[in-house]
């Protein structure tokens, strides 16, 4: 835990949760930049990387949440850390596509670690 980390000190009674367990944590981005749901999944302990097990896991819990979150559109993608505003504790965001938003060339211009089709199941 670091008190100047903004994912360490969130309060989250004031955050909109949608999954928790003993090491991840997914709620809504602090800043939708004009999406309908931008979310995002935490690694509870301060630390800028994980394992390759805790990631398989972190990336099959956020789209398995995003399914729900993001049942209004037919694909989500999952970011790549490239602009990422906290770059000293482990997450990774979750956005729809909407060409409306004010960071879509952002979305564009970043890797994108995988995209989920909300259609057909994996």
């Amino acid at each position: 835990m670091d008190a100047n980390c903004p994912l360490c000190s969130l309060n989250l009674k004031e955050e909109k949760v949608f999954y928790e367990d003993d090491s991840f944590i997914v709620l809504r981005t602090k800043k939708l930049k004009g999406h309908r749901e931008r979310i995002m999944i935490v690694y509870k302990r301060h630390q800028c990387t994980i394992s390759e097990q805790e990631y398989a896991r972190a990336l099959k819990i956020l789209s398995e949440i995003g399914r729900e979150v993001f049942k209004y559109t037919p694909k989500f993608v999952v970011l790549d850390s490239t602009f990422a505003s906290i770059n000293n504790h482990w997450h990774l965001v979750a956005s729809d596509l909407d060409p409306k938003s004010e960071d879509f060339n952002q979305i564009l211009a970043t890797k994108w670690i995988k995209v989920v089709d909300n259609v057909f199941i994996d």
